[in-house]
């Protein structure tokens, strides 16, 4: 889980550029391109060398656009007008998948975050290998998985509440095999979205519920785990139908403190 791609220059990025960085995320989950320091323009120049661009609605994740660039999301603790979003402000401070809510194959989405600023402590994001997780369930919790499928609703996602009615209403409920091939090559790896997706296809959903706990536990075990510190200049781009993230707590009591994270996203099937 997790490595460096030496070599590729996110601003003058070739086919040969970007055939041997989506090869490094199938096989790592996670990819690190360090030093690169994209304007917006040129991160979601490189967005679109990597496949189709994913844009979400404005009122998502904040109700913060990025302006001129509507492909951006802004995962900072200020606003675009250089306002202090405040000491609660976080975005996806818990295991998840990017793209969950989308019906398949939409689902199958490369999450592209570039920094330009990060706390001196604190403030990582953690991913977790769901091709190992998969690999290492006992076989009466594989059994069981095998039988289970995820019910997304954008209402239930903690990052999405507040939305605009107009914007939700775009999104039916999504269902995903809790096991399923990965689109590339047919690999098998867990779909489990986030701690708020219904488990359907078992006794009850009690035991639905109590299977995606088990497994998110399990995947998430430190075994299974790598959390990246962030420095500015750092472009990460992962597979969200393989890995789960989290980003990890800093001390954002004062305005002082600056994290500023920009994610773009494609479809890579």
């Amino acid at each position: 889980l997790g490595a460096v791609v030496e070599g590729v220059d996110a601003r003058h990025v070739d086919a040969a550029g970007v055939a041997k960085l989506l090869d490094a995320v199938r096989a790592h989950g996670v990819v690190v391109l360090e030093g690169q320091n994209l304007s917006r323009a040129e991160q979601v120049a490189f967005t679109e060398a990597l496949g189709d661009v994913v844009v979400l609605p404005p009122s998502f994740e904040g109700k913060d656009p990025e302006p001129l660039h509507p492909e951006i999301q802004r995962v900072t603790n200020f606003f675009a007008n250089g306002t202090w979003k405040g000491p609660t402000s976080k975005f996806g401070a818990y295991w998840h998948q990017d793209g969950e809510f989308w019906k398949a194959p939409g689902h199958n989405v490369l999450s592209i975050l570039h920094c330009q600023a990060a706390p001196p402590d604190g403030g990582e994001t953690g991913f977790a290998d769901l091709r190992a997780g998969l690999a290492t369930l006992s076989k009466p919790i594989l059994e069981r998985a095998a039988k289970a499928w995820t019910e997304v609703s954008v209402y239930e996602i903690k990052d999405f509440r507040g939305g605009d009615p107009v914007d939700m209403a775009k999104f039916p409920n999504a269902s995903h095999p809790f096991v399923m091939p990965h689109a590339l090559d047919g690999g098998p790896t867990l779909y489990v979205g986030s701690p708020h997706v219904r488990v359907e296809g078992l006794e009850s959903s009690a035991t639905g519920s109590d299977l995606l706990a088990m497994v998110l536990r399990h995947a998430t075990s430190p075994a299974y785990t790598w959390f990246h510190k962030w420095r500015p200049g750092d472009v990460i781009v992962w597979d969200n139908t393989q890995t789960l993230h989290h980003a990890m707590p800093y001390d954002a009591r004062t305005p002082d403190v600056v994290r500023m994270l920009y994610r773009t996203q494609v479809r890579f099937a």
